[in-house]
């Protein structure tokens, strides 16, 4: 009940007292108005409801699950409930605790909205780390903040600030001790119901795939299916190194010790990689009408038709993002899909020293390198690079005359950079291998990426297009024309060296064309296929090209090389392959054993993706099974022994 008491003792009141005796209650006079302690806990249950039920306007519309399955509407509010309770004892004032819970789920639930919106991707506890990043990268795009759902946070929040300083909880006639001790206990058993049930309840595999869900390997709609609160918690266990089912290390290092190596024979050839951002032949759709004058790709298609050149498309672990994931699998020769059975940054998985590439072309004699216009600190590049043994890492802080274009250093100034780079080591006197990641034509795709889209190279068009589809398709094609320049003028300087020189150029992802695969689908593209047939690939194969200049060609006996690789002829492979292969083609393809290991297995399955392959002869399997299966058994025990147990110096 609600007591009104005197906020000071009157005179006559005083006289009455005996010196030295105190009262249990404090006396108050009209404002603050006092409840008792046990009001606290049904008010905490309405005021969690409440802000969960306000958290839920956030997303496109409230989850049916939550009605046909009564366990994860819970599921979702209970974080709510129990970090509530963990403040009101904290604070001792339950409106105190609602208006700091509202302010922390509140921002929690409209970052997620913001981030599906600008990422198709729901914010999990890794972000937290990368916080600099997330704000870094706020401001490139075109943000919709739903203002009245803001405003309503805001006010609820003023009211519950209001009710903290005009309602509290009656003095209890307990000593201050007991009564201090019982609130930190009761702090404390709700934050560990709340840390045990994150590691059980939401952790559970099994619970997960009882609740209905249309697609469990895209994470937006796990999240708007399931709940952002039960995703968020579910994904504290999920971004960490998966030890798979039925690994032994003793085997695994039996294994490893089987596998046959040989002694490099190194090929002095420059090598460059080339990982463009986004770079895809979407242009290429029946919808389109270019000319051989206007087509955005000319240069990439001339290259293609190169005799010096083998192309196809890399299947990359991610649709729309995930660039340091096909960064992962191309240096390292492991999959990401392998290292957890749910979605991971592998950059975020990693933290000490690692075989790569890089380090076996350190062996071998290669100046090694990675080049990234961009920010050091994004997805921890600075540290991860070191621990892939890259000898040297440049960051945009040495791009100091740069020009920038849709918010980041230019296709044009990067290949500037890579030119006069490539002067100044072969004056070193040793083969470079460089590993270049562009950033130019990074989403998102709004209007105002490049200037006003009327003003930039317009669609030439053999059909109709929605307007916001042409919009979006205008600005991305303006920046990958960018980048198909770029790849030109790289080839045309490169074919007049004498030094041999391998490029190897591909798309880390393909663009995020707005939401739901709004181009994609005006395109009459099929992004949704399910696994029965090879179609599903289609949302994760940006093309690539190796190519070779003369000398380079001469060095590498190229008119076979695509035959002794084993790359079959419609180029399909998967990105843990590549950079596998590439050693392979300059002679270190077999001194380190767990390459060696993914080479072998490449030329039977050139295609692993997700527990669905494509063997040497072009078949499909949606279903690895037998041999095939053994097969990814092995990788998968491979990639967890290296990640957990390898060392490096």
């Amino acid at each position: 009940m609600i007591h009104f008491q005197k906020t000071r003792p009157g005179a006559h009141e005083a006289k009455r007292r005996r010196p030295g005796k105190q009262t249990n209650i404090e006396e108050t006079r009209g404002i603050p108005l006092h409840i008792a302690a046990g009001w606290n806990i049904p008010l905490a249950i309405v005021l969690a409801a409440a802000i969960w039920f306000l958290c839920l306007k956030t997303m496109p519309v409230i989850p049916y699950t939550f009605f046909t399955t009564p366990l994860l509407g819970l599921l979702n509010w209970l974080p709510v409930l129990l970090v509530l309770a963990a403040l009101t004892f904290a604070f001792g004032n339950v409106f105190g605790a609602s208006a700091v819970t509202m302010v922390v789920f509140g921002v929690f639930n409209v970052a997620n909205q913001l981030k599906i919106e600008a990422r198709d991707d729901p914010v999990v506890p890794q972000d937290l780390t990368m916080l600099r990043e997330a704000l870094t990268a706020a401001g490139g795009y075109d943000l919709r903040i739903d203002l009245p759902l803001v405003a309503a946070f805001v006010a609820a929040c003023v009211i519950l600030i209001a009710a903290a300083v005009l309602i509290r909880t009656r003095k209890s006639s307990r000593g201050r001790a007991l009564v201090r001790c019982g609130r930190a206990v009761g702090c404390l058993v709700s934050l560990a119901i709340l840390f045990g049930l994150t590691f059980t309840v939401y952790a559970s595999a099994d619970l997960f795939n009882s609740f209905p869900c249309t697609n469990r390997f895209n994470m937006t709609t796990v999240c708007q299916e399931t709940g952002f609160h039960y995703t968020f918690l579910r994904s504290v266990t999920q971004n960490n190194l998966q030890k798979p089912e039925g690994f032994s290390k003793a085997e695994t290092e039996e294994r490893i010790a089987q596998t046959q190596t040989a002694a490099a024979e190194p090929k002095p050839v420059n090598v460059i990689f080339v990982m463009s951002e986004a770079f895809c032949d979407i242009t290429d759709a029946d919808a389109f009408a270019w000319t051989e004058d206007t087509d955005p790709l000319k240069n990439y298609h001339a290259v293609q038709q190169s005799e010096h050149a083998i192309s196809g498309r890399l299947i990359v672990p991610n649709y729309g993002g995930g660039t340091a994931n096909t960064e992962f699998d191309v240096l390292t020769g492991m999959q990401t899909a392998m290292l957890s059975d749910a979605s991971v940054s592998s950059f975020r998985v990693l933290h000490k020293n690692m075989d790569s590439i890089f380090r076996v072309a350190n062996d071998n004699g290669w100046q090694t390198a990675f080049i990234h216009p961009g920010k050091a600190w994004f997805y921890n590049r600075q540290n991860i690079y070191k621990w892939l043994g890259a000898q040297e890492i440049v960051f945009e802080d040495a791009f100091t005359n740069a020009t920038y274009k849709g918010g980041y250093v230019s296709d044009a100034s990067l290949t500037e950079y890579l030119i006069t780079d490539f002067e100044n080591r072969q004056a070193a006197g040793q083969p470079q291998f460089t590993y270049v990641t562009t950033i130019q034509n990074h989403m998102a795709y709004t209007e105002s990426k490049y200037g006003k889209a009327r003003d930039l190279y317009q669609l030439q068009l053999a059909e109709e297009l929605p307007e916001d589809a042409k919009t979006m398709l205008t600005v991305y094609t303006h920046g990958l024309r960018d980048a198909d320049t770029m790849l030109g003028d790289l080839v045309n300087y490169f074919e007049q060296q004498e030094e041999p020189v391998l490029l190897i150029w591909y798309g880390d992802h393909l663009p995020s064309l707005g939401d739901n695969y709004l181009c994609y689908r005006a395109l009459g593209m099929d992004m949704t296929a399910d696994r029965e047939t090879e179609d599903w690939l289609d949302a994760y194969a940006p093309p690539f090209v190796m190519w070779a200049n003369q000398a380079g060609a001469d060095a590498l006996d190229f008119d076979t090389l695509a035959e002794r690789l084993g790359i079959p002829q419609d180029g399909m492979l998967s990105a843990s392959f590549l950079g596998a292969a590439v050693l392979d083609a300059v002679g270190c393809g077999q001194s380190d054993a767990f390459f060696a290991f993914v080479n072998s297995l490449r030329r039977e399955w050139p295609v692993i993706q997700r527990g669905t392959g494509i063997d040497a002869q072009g078949n499909y399997l949606p279903a690895l099974d037998g041999t095939a299966a053994d097969a990814v058994k092995e990788y998968q025990d491979r990639t967890y022994y290296r990640m957990k147990y390898e060392t490096v110096e």
